[in-house]
């Protein structure tokens, strides 16, 4: 269907209610009305997954996040001497992560430098109260753990057994600072790269 109406012009892909996981698509022209000179697309894409793809899924999975609290992440971003510290961002993205988290979920939040230390002791099921939980602690997180030691909380990670039927996934947020232990670090993961993602 094409519609104009007041010297701006939509167009607008409609169907019947069962054909809604179709692609759709918006167009509009908003030279004269708007800050914005030229004109905006929206469009709306819906994949379509074969049933092995839709049944592996149906697990939700293990998710681990890795938080570097090491002194490096309390220095501010970029080259700015009075912008928000690395820290300070890494929690804002974590905050969104968990609370994007599927339910039903196992989850765990480990903070590290030359120490290490989890929210819980082990994963524990996403809801509301865990990720409460999750969320007053990480706002309390300090760049305190002096030097940024990552092998050790790996290793920890992938000696313990896996949940059945959830997946693991670990998520590491770090300002990427040199380590102590890279070289080691990084060929641990690639030595793991099958079991954990």
């Amino acid at each position: 269907m094409v519609k104009c109406a007041l010297r701006s012009c939509a167009k607008l892909f409609r169907g019947p209610v069962e054909n809604l996981h179709k692609q759709r698509g918006l167009l509009q022209n908003t030279q004269k009305y708007s800050l914005m000179k030229d004109p905006v697309v929206m469009l709306g894409l819906f994949p379509e997954f074969p049933p092995e793809v839709l049944s592996s899924q149906s697990s939700c999975g293990e998710f681990l996040f890795l938080l570097d609290c090491s002194g490096s992440m309390g220095l501010p971003m970029g080259s700015q001497k009075r912008g928000r510290r690395r820290l300070e961002c890494a929690k804002d993205v974590l905050q969104l992560l968990l609370r994007s988290l599927p339910v039903g979920c196992y989850f765990n939040v480990c903070m590290f430098g030359m120490e290490h230390k989890s929210v819980f002791p082990e994963s524990v099921r996403y809801c509301q109260d865990t990720m409460d939980i999750a969320i007053t602690m990480i706002q309390e997180m300090e760049a305190n753990m002096k030097d940024t030691m990552i092998l050790l909380p790996l290793w920890k990670i992938h000696n313990k057994p896996c949940l059945p039927a959830h997946p693991r996934q670990v998520f590491l947020l770090t300002d990427g600072g040199i380590t102590w232990d890279s070289m080691r670090g990084t060929a641990f993961v690639k030595r793991n790269a099958l079991s954990h993602r």
